[in-house]
């Protein structure tokens, strides 16, 4: 098992990196295209509509045929991106192979949460969920700031290409080092009668508050990851490294602090700590168009990923919970897909925001955006416990 979970947290952790390195010089090559505001928008959202769309129905797949073969597909996939982006000499273009990279995403970190929650013990559901999503925050935060220095040294095509040569690193790494599904068919995989019905996990509050969460945490993170390196060119003069450094910070404050609030979710009630992280990291958005120091700005994104860290470490430990009873890919699945969704609409209405007010507005439209979210989430876990306890 500890092989198993080692080979998963590489891997995700550099197939991360690959996802970060463009992260920062997205936006920036999108622009060389004469983009506006929408359309870039628009550009970072067709990634998600591919999550939003396959999301539930891939990880309920996984659910009934086993995760492995899923993993091996989609880094393989990611691979092959990755160098499209290279190609692209039109808007359109960048947008269409922007999907793809969403349909190849949806069969990695979904699918690999699903496979850590099965063989994750009962009871250590926020030490080792939160361990991998330590991997895949800490994979996520070195890749801005190697996409930053590499556009900087060299080009921005030098940045995707390796994303592609990390991609087929993890793939090697899965392919070799992972059970084959066949083994882990006794164990892991329901049969078909014994999967929930879909139309019942929906109707799950639980379920409900998990998905408007990460749905409203992606909107204004993606919102932010789209249009602050834009509004640190046009207001400061900062380029591509110091924009990785803030969009870096951010994972790296996540990543590390989320095994430690893991161990904390396993030990204290999970509540309390989803209403301070959750309520706290939107309203700390507040304060980033006022500071225009790079290390100020980190310092806020750093705290801004601590909080989350911590309301998504109790999240975690629900989900997996739910994902015992309700299917584990089926949850993820959900999970991802309404992530997926937020990142989608996100960039577009930031957009629009951007057109019509200006780049400053982006960052209390985000806040605004997360706080209603956090008061749907407490009303909805409150419904979950009393209706658990009844």
């Amino acid at each position: 098992m500890r092989q198993v979970f080692i080979s998963l947290f590489i891997a995700v952790a550099v197939a991360m990196i690959g996802v970060g390195i463009i992260a920062p010089i997205l936006p920036l090559y999108a622009k060389t295209f004469a983009a506006s505001g929408t359309s870039i928008g628009i550009v970072f959202a067709a990634f998600s509509l591919s999550r939003a769309l396959l999301g539930p129905l891939l990880g309920r797949v996984s659910d009934r045929i086993g995760r492995k073969r899923m993993l091996i597909f989609g880094l393989a996939s990611y691979a092959v991106v990755s160098i499209l982006y290279v190609t692209a000499n039109s808007l359109w273009q960048l947008g269409f192979f922007r999907l793809l990279q969403g349909a190849a995403s949806v069969m990695i970190t979904p699918i690999a949460q699903a496979y850590v929650g099965d063989i994750t013990p009962c009871g250590k559901e926020g030490r080792y969920m939160n361990l991998f999503y330590s991997a895949m925050f800490l994979g996520m935060a070195i890749g801005p700031l190697l996409g930053g220095e590499l556009s900087k040294l060299w080009s921005y095509q030098m940045a995707f290409y390796a994303m592609g040569a990390l991609s087929l690193v993890a793939l090697v790494l899965i392919t070799a080092t992972l059970p084959a599904d066949d083994s882990r068919s006794k164990h892991h995989r329901k049969p078909a009668t014994d999967i929930v019905p879909l139309r019942e996990v929906m109707k799950n509050d639980a379920v409900k508050a998990i998905c408007v969460y990460v749905a409203t945490r992606g909107f204004w993170r993606q919102g932010f990851n789209t249009f602050y390196p834009l509004f640190a060119a046009a207001t400061t003069g900062l380029g591509e490294g110091s924009a990785g450094i803030i969009l870096s910070v951010y994972m790296l404050g996540g990543g590390l602090l989320q095994i430690p609030f893991g161990f904390l979710a396993d030990r204290y009630p999970q509540f309390p700590q989803i209403i301070i992280g959750s309520t706290l990291a939107p309203l700390l958005l507040l304060l980033v168009p006022f500071v225009h120091c790079v290390w100020g700005v980190a310092f806020i994104m750093f705290a801004i990923g601590g909080l989350s860290a911590l309301s998504r470490a109790s999240i975690l430990v629900i989900r997996t919970k739910l994902g015992r009873t309700h299917g584990m890919g089926t949850i993820t699945g959900l999970q991802g897909g309404a992530f997926a969704v937020g990142q989608m609409i996100g960039p577009v209405m930031c957009g629009v925001i951007v057109d019509l007010v200006g780049l400053r507005a982006v960052f209390p439209f985000g806040s605004v955006i997360g706080l209603i979210g956090t008061g749907f989430v407490i009303s909805r876990f409150r419904r979950w416990k009393n209706a658990c306890s009844a």
